[in-house]
């Protein structure tokens, strides 16, 4: 194999491509990462169809496709890199990074470019890198910071850890403080609010005393123009889910550049053999960066490592981060044991002031290299098709087109009755209601996994609001105000159903919660909102987030009137009027639309639950009542308290 044949490849890639920050880079089949290819081919340390697949994968450096592939471990590729390029490789044992030339730059910077100043050699700085090739970028940069530089390399994850020794602290502080001020709920304060709630309470309290009848009335008015009101727009949602939708526009196909013309007198490069594909299916496909918040999760990483494996996507287009927290012993412990795939790594999350999953996911955008940022939780389980779901959906999609977000199912939805309310309501939510929802031109309110964003639309949004404990939301609404588009992916990712009461009371309760402190957060500026997002979406939002929260409020009142035909004396029955009375009957046209909806989701999700199980969801709607009241509570005590969930427990 000669570099003559090799070079019409090395042309074709030789430009640039996105880096995942929205910047352009050379493309990695650039001379350089040619010559130190050829040079591995010469030493017969690698073939040349290797050596082909690493030229034409325009993701991933040279040095990353070979470790990747399990080609070569982390000591020997650095060995002959570091021999190519006639330099050292950093020994941070003998000699410790240099703290004060750490502080001298940003730890962030050093962490996405994958650098560091190491130490001064009389007048020179010795600057670390993990890729010798981005090294007179970086000169040019930091010589007038630095003065003159040398090079020394060291791989990606080691120049991480000593970043992170060093700058751990400060970079979780940003992870919290990432998203600006005056988008935040960081600085909502319950003592705020109880000047308001006594006064509204003292109100309610002398309206109920002077008047209770007309005080029940009133409540009772209000539950059900709330629930009548969820019930018309959940069935327009329905029939706008169940219009027959658009043929998908065909994906925006990666086709080969042509050929630069040689320099004049230059001989022309020879045609490649014809046996060789120069732009195979796989190279066009883009680099995805998997983030994975894990805490407490030591029972179940072993499971979800595998199915994170059974995912149809190149090894080299992919990276998977595993975020633990650094004083999570047990999740650290089982990873440890793993043998973990070249493309999977754990970085620990520092302590901070706070210990919440959108603050790992900000502290893991650092060290994200991916065009396509991804979100998966500890018990899920994708599709093994999803990421190629992602890659066509994103090239369709166009450039305003920010986030994808994947169908929720449960994998265990027979365990009990809980598991089963619950599988009905996500069955009706994500297969009915949610893409009526996005039918109609709502702004989605986002679910917590199997999210993809576009990295440099993220990163320019300033990532998630690290003390919203329903970040999802926030995000969603964020980036609908901001003029980005978001889709459904039609690929779906199982999860496991909560069927413990109580655990699934305060899994409830954190997201009810997290809808007040979106809603709050987004409506301190009403008019400002009602301008982003236009009259029909800021409808929309008023709905889906303080109905919602209401309407589990109210839901008891609602309840107890479908006591009055069951009871000789109902207190309400000689005080309610007959137009009130009357309404009541409309309940049983709102139940039966939910009956309808829950059906038509559940055979679509292909679920086999009896049907007779349907009507039980009254009683099931009752327990997020409770939820709503604990949340309640919670937003004036602890409003950034995460309520931890358990996962594994029973997704045998």
């Amino acid at each position: 194999m000669s570099l003559a044949s090799l070079r019409p490849i090395a042309r074709l890639n030789a430009r640039a491509v996105p880096d995942g920050r929205g910047r352009n880079r050379p493309h990695l089949a650039d001379h350089a990462s040619c010559a130190f290819g050829l040079a591995l081919l010469r030493a017969g340390r690698i073939s040349a169809p290797t050596l082909l697949a690493a030229l034409k994968t325009p993701q991933i450096h040279l040095v990353d496709h070979l470790m990747t592939r399990g080609l070569m471990d982390e000591e020997e590729a650095y060995a002959a890199l570091a021999a190519h390029w006639a330099v050292g490789v950093a020994d941070f044992t003998r000699h410790p990074v240099d703290t004060a030339l750490i502080a001298r730059i940003d730890a962030a910077s050093c962490l996405a470019e994958h650098w560091l100043p190491w130490r001064r050699i009389g007048a020179k700085t010795v600057i670390v890198c993990a890729y010798p090739e981005d090294f007179p970028a970086l000169r040019a940069r930091l010589t007038p910071l630095f003065g003159a530089l040398v090079l020394a390399l060291a791989p990606r994850r080691v120049i991480a850890a000593q970043v992170l020794a060093r700058a751990g602290t400060a970079l979780a502080r940003r992870a919290e403080t990432l998203l600006p001020e005056t988008d935040s709920c960081r600085n909502f304060s319950p003592r705020r609010t109880y000047a308001p709630l006594c006064a509204f309470a003292a109100l309610v309290g002398a309206g109920v005393i002077a008047a209770p009848s007309m005080a029940a009335l009133a409540l009772l008015s209000l539950a059900l123009a709330l629930s009548y009101g969820q019930t018309l727009l959940k069935l327009a949602a329905l029939l706008a889910a169940l219009r027959r939708p658009a043929p998908p526009a065909p994906p925006t196909q990666m086709r080969p550049q042509p050929l630069p013309a040689p320099p004049a007198g230059a001989q022309p490069l020879p045609s490649p053999p014809h046996h060789l594909h120069l732009v195979p299916s796989d190279t066009s496909l883009p680099f995805i960066s998997l983030l994975v918040p894990l805490f407490c999760e030591s029972r179940i990483v072993a499971r979800l490592i595998r199915r994170l494996e059974r995912l149809d996507y190149p090894s080299t287009a992919q990276e998977v981060i595993f975020l633990i927290e650094d004083n999570d012993r047990a999740t650290a412990t089982a990873l440890a044991s793993i043998t973990l795939p070249p493309w999977m790594r754990v970085l620990p999350v520092p302590t901070g002031t706070i210990r919440t999953k959108p603050r790992a996911l900000n502290y893991g955008l650092d060290h994200c290299k991916g065009q396509i940022i991804g979100v998966y939780d500890a018990e899920d389980a994708p599709e093994a098709g999803q990421l190629r779901a992602v890659a066509q959906g994103f090239a369709a999609g166009g450039a305003r087109l920010a986030c994808l977000q994947g169908r929720l199912d449960y994998y265990n939805p027979q365990h009990n009755w809980l598991a089963r309310c619950f599988t009905i309501e996500y069955a009706a939510w994500w297969r009915v209601v949610l893409p009526g929802f996005a039918r109609m031109g709502f702004a989605l309110p986002l679910g917590g996994t199997t999210l993809f964003f576009r990295s440099h639309i993220i990163r320019d949004l300033g990532g998630w609001d690290a003390h919203n404990v329903t970040e999802d939301a926030d995000l969603g609404l964020r980036l609908v105000r901001r003029g980005y588009d978001m889709q459904l992916l039609d690929s779906t990712t199982y999860e496991e159903a909560n069927c413990r009461a109580v655990p699934w009371i305060k899994q409830r309760s954190r997201w009810i919660k997290g809808y007040i402190m979106t809603y709050a957060n987004h409506m301190r500026r009403p008019a400002a909102l009602l301008r982003d997002l236009g009259p029909w979406r800021f409808f929309g939002m008023q709905m889906m987030f303080a109905g919602t929260v209401l309407q589990a409020l109210l839901a008891p009142f609602i309840t107890a009137l479908w006591l009055l035909p069951l009871v000789a004396s109902h207190p309400l029955s000689v005080n309610l009027p007959l137009p009130v009375q009357t309404t009541l009957g409309l309940g049983l046209l709102a139940e039966a639309a939910m009956l309808l909806t829950s059906y038509i989701g559940l055979a679509r999700a292909g679920h086999r639950i009896n049907p007779l199980w349907l009507p039980t969801m009254m009683a099931y709607n009752l327990l997020a009542s409770l939820a709503a009241y604990k949340a309640v509570y919670e937003v004036l005590t602890k409003p950034f308290y995460w309520d931890k969930t358990a996962h594994g427990l029973f997704d045998d």
